[in-house]
């Protein structure tokens, strides 16, 4: 995303403490290798840009030229600073930008950033990734390697994916941010930044509607209600059918697919005097929608081509749902000219429950779905204290918080599913015997084996007849039935006797998985329970210094300790409870189990900045970050070994400039040295039911380079572009992947490239009395998918899973001349590429039924906008 600004004069200039604002910085805690190609590369172009005579051009002349970029100012370093003075690789996306890309979540920016990703597919499992490193799996017992803040609050994990309403900007910083944001910081920060009261009286309505049935509509509202006091109000609904057609017959549910989301925020200013402003704010935000849905491409499926959009999924009460709210309070006081302080406190508490289809499929014999819920929340604190004078300034905090959290992951499959898991474990049984007797692989198929599905008479008959070959009791039962083994008469005795025969046969061999076809359509359930409390403290300083109009330096160190108690829990439900020793098929039956365990580390950053002109500026910067190790809520063992923090190092540099009055340059190159990287992989461990996330630690290198380019070509003509260009190095521990075999090759390779370009075009023609622009921006990305170490060898057969994205999108809006009125039309995905999501599941192996996601289609409308 384009961040246009004008630079401002190289020695900071003195200011009051930001009200209501949000931070951003960078850090990085581990010995780094020094690697000189990237940052060769950055050199070159910087110092080749340096010395071009063009740069040296009449400065009163570029002055001159009205078409000079506008000055965006930022809150990253906790200072008020122009966006070209501030070493740290930042993208700001603005209002404006936000209206262009007609973007509502982090998401939808996500395709205009690169090095920054955002889960579309669930709001409250989602999960961000930043130059390539993402958060580890849906467990409350780890940490996001992004940290996520909403108007200076700290954002976990479910709670990340809130609505932009009357958004002023959001600020993306790449790479370790700790010394100033510190919790989770490892890989970066986003800082969504809402808009706070003002004393001007406004409002505003908005109406967006689209194809797939998009229904979006936002109010704002401000008023001053004296001299002290303002209130801001902003309302947002976002409604959207699926794109996808689920055609089971009998599905009960929300829709699989669609999106009702809600948002209201109301914001009081009380500014007692000129010195001191207080603001006290409530959020509420509510999702109740169908989940993502999962497509099947198994043979089992509606389709083994997911580009068909069309599903039949039998998730009995698919949906997502999560009810949040937040109290927030903050106060800024000057003391006087040069310190100024800020106290934050808010509670921000949540529900959420999802329940999705883990199989893709409506056969009742591999029916899987998973449901999570949780019940958190999060007491969250900061005191900072400003000091800013000439060349000077200082930054400095504590930070305190608290998370108590509940969660109830359960795993529900059919009893038609069990049945045809056991079927398979007695056909490896049977089938080993028939081998080691030494019965070759032909008349072993002449028996039925292997056999399909336990409860079909003529499967149930080949098993029982090949049993009766070595167990004389099993004989026994065939003669009582009055049938001979592999006759058509036992096919004919079991369909007649019902559960008969599988009760015998499940009490003589203690295997209590076996029993009959009455208990079809039950449910077999099984919990596990986990419940946490974390506590987290920092302490920060941060300084700046300004030697002289070329030079200056900035450092800063943090020290951060998190604590975590947590706990596992799991307990017998459904039919399983009458039968005992079921339970013990997916997770054995486990009374609670408590952990705890403590983390410190201590972070910092060192920047050298050296201004080549009021309009330019090289910085280098090493800086470290750190999140916190952590438990796998979906594996106990880890109570025992828990999983190790994540320590990063990063070496950076970066040019900034503004050149000619009409192009802005920001470019950086980066090594980023990851160790203890936590990484969640869809594992299945031998004797495993089915395959669940686990964590598991590697070391990475990350090399890259990134730039932010803006060009006002004319009077009525922006062009921008975004680019980000990476290479990585992996060594993970060995694992055992979705299918069930161990991984050791776990040495990876990759590179990838992604990229934005961008057009604004506003001519100076008015038409209709009112203001024309047209916005047009491409989006690519390239996919790296074939150098997972855990790929499943389906994915090879469905080209779109390495189709590289690629998105077109536009907007054209008229203005009214008194600006109150606002018409757009707008397209996203116009070339309607298809690209799918990963590529898995929990039963991918063990029912043979993997799933995927896809990227939305073309998508069209209209919006209109009054501003009161």
């Amino acid at each position: 995303m384009s961040t246009t600004a004008k630079s401002k004069s190289a020695a900071p200039t003195k200011s009051k403490h930001p009200l209501f604002q949000t931070i951003s910085h960078q850090t990085t805690s581990h010995p780094l290798t020094f690697k000189a190609q990237p940052l060769a590369l950055c050199i070159t172009l910087l110092l080749a840009g340096y010395n071009n005579p063009l740069l040296a051009q009449d400065k009163t002349e570029t002055a001159a030229k009205d078409q000079a970029i506008e000055t965006i100012t930022v809150t990253a370093q906790k200072r008020v600073q122009n966006v070209m003075d501030v070493p740290v690789a930042i993208d700001s996306i603005s209002a404006t930008d936000l209206k262009e890309t007609s973007s509502v979540l982090l998401g939808d920016i996500a395709d205009y950033t690169p090095g920054f990703k955002f889960s579309k597919d669930a709001v409250v499992q989602a999960s961000a990734t930043m130059r390539g490193i993402s958060s580890s799996n849906i467990s409350t017992g780890g940490d996001p390697s992004v940290a996520i803040f909403f108007d200076d609050f700290y954002l976990p994990r479910a709670a990340q994916s809130v609505m932009f309403s009357d958004m002023q900007r959001i600020e993306i910083l790449k790479g370790p941010q700790g010394t100033l944001f510190g919790k989770n910081a490892a890989a970066g920060v986003v800082n969504m930044i809402p808009n706070a009261p003002s004393q001007e009286d406004e409002a505003f309505l908005k109406a967006t509607v689209s194809n797939y049935a998009l229904r979006r509509y936002e109010a704002m509202a401000n008023t001053a209600l004296s001299d002290e006091f303002a209130l801001r109000l902003n309302l947002m609904s976002n409604q959207r059918d699926s794109f996808l057609n689920n055609v089971y017959p009998d599905y009960q549910g929300e829709e699989l697919g669609n999106t009702d989301h809600q948002a209201a925020r109301l914001a009081a200013l009380w500014q007692p005097s000129s010195a001191t402003k207080v603001q006290l704010s409530y959020d509420w935000d509510d999702v109740n929608q169908g989940y993502a849905p999962s497509i099947g491409v198994s043979p089992f499926a509606y389709s083994t081509n997911p580009l068909d959009r069309t599903i039949e999924n039998d998730v009995i009460d698919g949906h997502e749902r999560r009810d949040m709210s937040a109290l927030s309070l903050k106060i800024t006081h000057d003391f006087n000219d040069d310190w100024s302080g800020k106290l934050i406190s808010s509670k921000r508490q949540w529900e959420v429950s999802g329940r999705d289809d883990s199989d893709g499929t409506a056969d009742k014999t591999r029916y899987l779905d998973t449901i999570n819920f949780e019940d958190s929340d999060i007491f969250y604190n900061e005191l900072q204290i400003n000091y800013q004078k000439e060349r000077f300034s200082y930054v400095g905090g504590v930070t305190y918080s608290t998370e108590n959290v509940y969660q109830k992951t359960s795993l529900n499959i059919m009893a038609d599913t069990v049945a045809r898991l056991t079927t398979a474990n007695l056909n490896g049984m049977l089938i080993g015997a028939l081998q080691g007797a030494g019965l070759p692989d032909e008349m072993i198929a002449q028996m039925g084996l292997p056999a399909d599905h336990l409860w079909n008479p003529q499967d149930w008959a080949s098993i029982l007849s090949v049993m009766a070959m070595v167990d004389p009791s099993v004989g026994d039962l065939l003669q009582m039935l009055g049938a001979a083994p592999f006759s058509p008469e036992l096919v004919g005795a079991i369909a007649a006797t019902g559960d008969l025969t599988y009760q015998a046969i499940g009490a003589g061999l203690g295997i209590n998985e076996i029993f009959g076809p009455s208990n079809a359509g039950k449910l077999w359930a099984e919990d596990i329970i986990n419940s946490g409390k974390f506590t987290s403290y920092g302490v920060y300083s941060d300084v700046d210094y300004q030697f002289n109009d070329q030079w200056g330096f900035t450092a800063g160190l943090r020290y951060s300790r998190d604590d975590k108690d947590f706990s596992w829990e799991i307990k017998e439900r459904s039919f399983g409870a009458a039968m005992p020793g079921l339970t013990d098929f997916l997770f054995p039956v486990m009374p609670r189990l408590d952990a705890g365990h403590s983390w410190s580390k201590l972070t910092g950053r060192a920047v050298t900045r050296y201004h080549l002109d009021e309009d330019s500026m090289l910085y280098l910067s090493y800086s470290t970050g750190y999140k916190s190790g952590g438990y796998d809520s979906l594996d106990p063992r880890s109570a025992f070994t828990p999983f190790a923090p994540e320590e990063v190092g990063n070496l950076e540099l970066g040019y900034k400039a503004d050149l000619w009055g009409k192009v802005r340059l920001q470019l950086v190159g980066f090594q980023m040295d990851l160790t203890n990287r936590q990484r969640s992989v869809n594992s299945k461990e031998p004797g495993a039911g089915v395959a669940v996330p686990v964590v598991i630690n590697g070391d990475q290198d990350i090399n890259g380079v990134e730039m932010i380019l803006d060009y006002q070509a004319t009077d009525t003509l922006k062009l921008g572009l975004v680019t980000e260009y990476r290479s990585t190095e992996s060594k993970w521990q060995q694992f055992y992947n979705a299918e069930g075999n161990l991984v050791t090759d776990v040495e990876k390779s990759s590179t990838a490239d992604s990229y934005t370009a961008s057009a604004d075009w506003t001519p100076a023609q008015q038409w209709l009395a009112g203001d024309i622009k047209l916005h047009m921006d491409y989006v690519y990305e390239e996919n790296t998918r074939a150098d997972d170490p855990d790929l499943l060898e389906v994915a090879k057969t469905i080209p779109a899973y390495f189709a590289d994205s690629k998105s077109l999108n536009a907007r054209v809006s008229w203005t009214s001349a008194d600006q109150q009125w606002e018409l757009a039309l707008w397209g996203k995905n116009l070339t309607d590429s298809e690209t799918t999501g990963g590529i898995g599941g929990w039963a991918a192996d063990v029912l043979g039924t993997p799933i995927t996601s896809l990227n939305p289609p073309r998508t069209y409308g209209a919006e209109v906008r009054y501003q009161f």
